[in-house]
């Protein structure tokens, strides 16, 4: 017997019987359920059906995330107005956006307001004054409704408007989360059928419920999964990320 021939004719029907099973398994997998792409396109499908239309590509699915307990930080308004008075403004009539963005965040570090938390939102002006805002976010995700906002004229912070989170640390267990397409259904449902809706960006966010605050006498709260859907024009709608 040719034993070399043989060991060939033997290695290629291995090979040719691997590629079978290979082949097999994944129609299985195709067979078991949709992919995570044929799902949001019929999602998105669906949803234009009933006019709403989003704009670029969902995010990717979120598996478990955990909550995430905060204590509410407020501020000493005695402090704050001693701190703005300190202040020297700048002789210059005019101001640079980069020169406001700097004596905002030495404002911010001399009254202990700034952490690695503190993310720049938005700077608007108008004339002299600049609004600069900040968010809040806790390793990349967005705290919801918890920010701080500085009204500056020449070079010194005049007003501040401040509500903050500040972040403990994790629940101890993590529960699955739904989908991006899932709580875009949840927004289908809740909407009027004649209006139309042009999703602009759809994000995971952590968020109290407006409802469920205990006002001043707060201490500590806990922040849940959700996401927040930016829709016609900035309009937001918070869809609760838990199942149950």
């Amino acid at each position: 017997m040719d034993w070399t021939k043989a060991k060939t004719i033997l290695i290629v029907a291995l090979l040719i019987t691997n590629i079978f099973l290979l082949c097999l398994y994944f129609s299985m997998k195709t067979d078991n359920g949709p992919t995570e792409e044929r799902l949001q396109a019929e999602t998105i499908a669906l949803l234009e059906e009933k006019q709403i239309y989003i704009r670029g590509n969902l995010p990717d699915e979120h598996q478990k995330m955990p909550v995430l307990i905060v204590e509410y930080d407020r501020l000493d308004p005695e402090y704050i107005s001693q701190k703005i008075d300190e202040q020297k403004p700048s002789d210059e009539e005019y101001v640079s956006r980069e020169e406001v963005l700097k004596k905002t965040e030495e404002f911010l570090k001399d009254c202990g307001l700034w952490n690695k938390n503190v993310v720049l939102n938005k700077v608007e002006q108008n004339e002299d004054t600049f609004i600069v805002s900040y968010r809040n976010e806790y390793e990349g995700i967005p705290i919801e409704d918890s920010y701080i906002i500085c009204t500056v004229r020449k070079g010194a912070v005049k007003e501040i408007d401040r509500f903050w989170l500040k972040p403990v640390g994790y629940g101890k267990s993590k529960k699955a989360t739904l989908s991006a397409s899932a709580a875009l259904i949840d927004l289908m449902r809740s909407k009027n059928e004649r209006d139309a809706i042009l999703v602009e960006d759809i994000k995971m966010v952590y968020w109290l419920d407006p409802s469920d605050y205990e006002g001043e006498t707060a201490v500590s709260d806990t922040a849940l999964p959700a996401w927040r859907i930016t829709y016609n024009e900035g309009q937001i709608k918070h869809v609760p990320a838990y199942s149950d």
